[in-house]
């Protein structure tokens, strides 16, 4: 309800594997990773809003992810993060495509730099980024994919599976016949 269609054309949503989202969320809110799984799966959802900025549900990772899947009144275009990292500039130019625009090879390659990872890092080193909360130490902490292969157990592994098999199953971060 805080998204008001009727001057909303289209919407472009990233879409990022739950595993590594668990690793992520908990450096950027400063709580441990069990509790964000727990709030990950949580349908009451995550809420979070303060005096700059509106109050927005999110519900569980799957919920979330699902609600943009089925919104029939817009075009919305769903991009894996880890492909935007594995060849941004296929994924860039699926973006381009969908918003209707035309770049050269150099205005698309450009467009890559500049919103690459190492480089609003640094914007962020230099000048701050609004939207970090004071629990991160930074917001742009490592922009990788597949790290939770590094830092989550078995046992939380098998959980976030457990949440959200079947909408990992559709994006392809979990086999039908395995675990992660």
């Amino acid at each position: 309800p805080t998204i008001n269609f009727d001057v909303t054309l289209a919407a472009v949503y990233l879409v990022r594997n739950p595993l590594d989202v668990a690793v992520s969320y908990s450096q950027f809110a400063g709580v441990p990773i069990d509790p964000i799984i727990a709030l990950m799966a949580e349908p009451s959802g995550i809420g979070a809003g303060n005096e700059q900025r509106v109050y927005e549900f999110m519900g569980s990772w799957s919920f979330n992810v699902a609600s943009w899947l089925s919104v029939p009144h817009r075009p919305v275009i769903i991009l894996r993060y880890e492909d935007l990292l594995a060849a941004p500039e296929r994924g860039f130019s699926r973006l381009a495509s969908f918003l209707r625009l035309k770049p050269t090879p150099d205005q698309l390659r450009r467009a890559i730099e500049k919103s690459s990872f190492d480089v609003l890092a640094r914007q962020e080193a230099a000048q701050g980024f609004v939207e970090k909360p004071e629990t991160a130490e930074k917001f742009f902490r490592a922009g990788k994919a597949g790290q939770w292969k590094d830092v989550l157990s078995p046992d939380q592994i098998e959980t976030i599976v457990a949440a959200h098999g079947p909408m990992m199953m559709r994006f392809g971060y979990v086999a039908e016949s395995c675990g992660a």
